[in-house]
């Protein structure tokens, strides 16, 4: 196992604090050793004759499948264990039932009445709690109770972002009993590549905040956002809307991003769609196709890459270079207020961190952290460019009537 397990986190397999923090640095490992010590607590208990049933949580279900029930299918896979005899996967339900009778049940705090039907739980892993309420904690905890022949044990891994998060005041701010806090950086992480590497090292001369926070592992306090007109709800999103448009940012050995925005009585919801590394054209064009995105309404895709765009429109989707100037860009969008789905967790994680860059002296610039940007480009490309058409001046949008932009 010393392996695939980092050093920095080997001890920590041993350690039966009731809470387990694993906080720090973009990149540090922290989502692979929780992953890897809950299926290692399940496999060394069984040789015990032990049973275990995990909760593995993030806020919503779409969050949870994405990220931790891929990343516990991952290791499964690599270990060799996904076979009907030996753990049996539940696409559906998201769950793994181990030939012991164990099962980890992943799943969203969106669905607070289904997880109070969860009962005998002996572990429990939240990743990013700091997207939870400390309501959600406290109901999550309530889960983690009752006598068990094993220790109980939540862990939590995340990005310290802000302060001003519950989470600091709950297990920082003042010593906690029984808590085991661990915090890392790339730098403990011996599986990172190199280019990673590269990408946080440049936050030094970007922003010293988001070094802070991203590479160094610190608690930090974001300020200057540039975003923060926006609404989160999915009860008033209509059945049809009047309008449609995306805005794809390509990338591959970061994120290719995709955000889908309706129009409904002049009013915009935001979706995300595709937020993925590594993918071709032709991985993409195929995730364009499963995702059921409509080749009638336009996408405007990152003007930079023009073969990329012709392979698209030749796959017949509606595709346009985008108008790519990021100031005007953003102060376009900055007069919409619109509602984003919950469901968009990269897209909400970014819209709330977007900030003005800072040079060394705390004086704000005119330009944005070129980090975890993805997403912000996106939908910066599909506002502005519909909205100024053809016509190479930026009308008025409540003169467009909606949407209607001119070609």
């Amino acid at each position: 196992m010393r392996q695939v397990i980092n050093p920095a986190y080997f001890p920590l397999l041993f350690d039966k604090s009731r809470y387990l923090l694993l906080y720090g640095g973009a990149g540090s490992g922290k989502s692979y050793f929780a992953a890897q010590k809950v299926l290692l607590r399940i496999l060394a208990d069984a040789k015990r004759g032990r049973k275990h049933k995990f909760l593995v949580l993030r806020k919503t279900q779409p969050a949870a499948r994405k990220s931790v029930y891929a990343l516990l299918k991952y290791w499964l896979a690599a270990w060799g264990m996904l076979h009907p005899l030996v753990v049996r996967e539940n696409k559906v339900e998201m769950t793994f039932t181990f030939w012991n009778g164990s099962v980890i049940i992943c799943g969203g705090l969106d669905d607070r009445e289904k997880l109070k039907s969860v009962e005998g739980v002996t572990g429990m892993w939240l990743e990013e709690p700091t997207e939870l309420s400390r309501d959600d904690f406290l109901q999550a905890n309530l889960r983690l109770r009752g006598r068990r022949n094993v220790y109980k044990q939540i862990i939590m891994s995340f990005n310290p972002i802000s302060k001003m998060n519950w989470l600091y005041e709950e297990f920082f701010a003042k010593e906690r009993r029984n808590a085991k806090i661990l915090r890392t950086t790339y730098k403990d992480n011996l599986f990172i590549d190199e280019e990673y590497i590269q990408e946080l090292l440049y936050l030094a001369e970007q922003d010293s905040t988001y070094y802070q926070v991203y590479a160094e592992g610190e608690w930090g306090v974001l300020q200057n956002i540039i975003y923060s007109t926006f609404d989160v709800s999915s009860e008033s999103w209509p059945e049809t809307f009047d309008e449609k448009i995306y805005g794809l940012d390509f990338g591959f050995n970061v994120q290719s991003a995709l955000v889908e925005i309706n129009w409904y009585d002049g009013h915009p919801f935001e979706r995300e769609l595709l937020y993925e590394r590594k993918l071709t054209n032709q991985d993409l064009i195929g995730q364009l196709e499963a995702l059921g995105v409509d080749k009638g309404s336009p996408i405007y895709a990152d003007s930079a890459e023009p073969d990329r765009i012709q392979e698209i429109e030749n796959a017949g989707y509606l595709v346009y270079p985008a108008q790519k100037r990021v100031k005007d860009g953003i102060d376009y969008v900055k007069r919409m207020r619109p509602t984003i789905h919950p469901e968009s967790v990269n897209l909400l994680k970014e819209v709330e961190s977007y900030k003005w860059k800072e040079d060394r002296h705390g004086n704000v610039l005119d330009e944005p952290v070129k980090f975890r940007d993805h997403l912000m480009d996106a939908r910066r490309y599909a506002y502005y460019t519909h909205a100024r058409g053809n016509l190479g001046e930026l009308p008025d949008w409540g003169s467009l009537g909606g949407l209607g932009a001119v070609r």
